[in-house]
C-alpha cells in the first residue's frame, strides 16, 4: 500500500478531526521511509503518557479512488508555548 503525497495530504484532512478527537494533538504529513514504509504516510503526535487505539490505515477516497493511506503513531509531547 503506497500512498501519494496527495492521497496522504487528503486523508489527513478528511481524518483530523476524527485523530484529535481521540487524542493526536498534531496531524502531519510524511515521507513514509523515515517509518520503514512506502510513499507518504499520515503521521499521529500523541501524548507518551496516554495509551491510544488508532487505526493502522486512514481510508479515503479520491477521484473516484479508494485508498488506505498508512497512519504512524509517533509519541511526543504537546508543544507548550513560552
Amino acid at each position: 500500500m503506497t500512498a501519494t503525497l496527495t492521497q496522504a495530504s487528503s486523508a489527513r484532512a478528511q481524518h483530523a478531526d476524527d485523530l484529535a478527537r481521540q487524542g493526536a494533538h498534531a496531524i502531519g504529513v510524511e515521507k513514509g521511509d523515515s517509518y520503514g514504509k512506502k510513499g507518504w504516510v499520515v503521521v499521529a503526535y500523541v501524548d507518551p503518557a496516554k495509551q491510544l487505539k488508532l487505526p493502522a490505515t486512514l481510508a479515503m477516497t479520491l477521484k473516484g479512488k479508494a485508498v488506505d493511506v498508512p497512519l504512524v503513531i509517533e509519541k511526543a509531547a504537546p508543544f507548550e508555548p513560552q
